[in-house]
């Protein structure tokens, strides 16, 4: 059975990380554990950890906030984790509970799977983060929610859509209807070794657009690594919040990127190792 290590990354909101330690606990697999990757030294969530009880091993790492530096922290999570296989997803989204076993099923070597996630309104956001709806009523419930999600103003409802993934019909409707197989950085998942292969994330880009998915993926597919669609299987619930602009820094990070692919820069000498040569 295949080792798998959860990685969060986090900041400021100890109550969306409960939300999230919750759903593991009850996941359908549970050969896993989970690495805390925080962009911040924050005693509450440190206090927070010590005192949680779950069935899985967490681990936490930290470093000092100092402006973004997520690539960083996802890195540090990585260098702690025992597990063969690599699952990632954004601290401010809740796993299905039959997450993590469907990342396992759906994996393969030389694949790095995507999938998506409902991204809710402020309605639902609210009652999932006051806890007077539960995740698992949303995922046992779906075609019951689905008029609140269209209420609360909730996109890519479909995505919450849970077909079990060793079925004829999931591969049928992924083969032939769901072509598009994108790695976005809240919801992917890969082999150690592919991860390890490319250095992992590059902390050289100055904010997170681009730095978290489109770049990593492109890096990964030169490795010969393909992506392979995890939808309708990994699913996950967003939790609303405020976006900030991210026009400037998309622009400056694509033209970074660039640079990089025209180079063939696939492995980066600013992630898990430092000042590596290129190979």
């Amino acid at each position: 059975m295949i080792f798998v290590s959860v990685i969060i990354p986090t900041y400021k909101d100890v109550q969306a990380l409960e939300l999230i330690l919750d759903a593991l606990n009850l996941q359908t697999y549970k050969n896993f554990e989970v690495i805390v990757a925080e962009d911040d030294t924050s005693q509450e969530v440190k206090s927070f950890l010590k005192n949680y009880s779950s069935d899985y091993v967490i681990k936490h790492f930290s470093h000092e906030d100092n402006g973004w530096r997520k690539a960083k922290a996802v890195n540090g999570a990585v260098k702690l984790s025992s597990g063969e296989y690599l699952v990632f997803f954004d601290g401010d989204c809740l796993p299905y509970y039959t997450f993590v076993e469907s990342h396992v099923v759906l994996s393969e070597t030389k694949r790095v799977l995507c999938g998506r996630r409902v991204n809710t309104g402020d309605g639902l956001t609210k009652q999932l983060r006051e806890k007077s709806i539960s995740l698992g009523q949303i995922e046992h419930e779906f075609f019951s929610f689905w008029s609140k999600f269209k209420k609360d103003k909730a996109r890519h409802v479909e995505q919450g859509l849970y077909l079990f993934p060793k079925t004829f019909f999931y591969r049928f409707v992924i083969r032939y209807l769901d072509k598009k197989s994108r790695l976005v950085g809240c919801n992917f998942s890969l082999h150690k070794n592919d991860f390890l292969a490319i250095n992992g994330f590059d902390e050289s880009y100055p904010s997170g657009d681009i730095a978290d998915d489109v770049d990593i993926e492109w890096r990964l597919n030169a490795i010969g690594v393909k992506n392979k669609s995890c939808k309708y299987a990994a699913n996950l619930i967003h939790l609303n919040h405020a976006r900030k602009e991210r026009e400037a820094a998309h622009n400056k990070n694509s033209e970074m990127m660039l640079m990089r692919q025209n180079e063939n820069k696939f492995f980066c000498r600013d992630g898990l190792k430092k000042d590596a040569d290129e190979i």
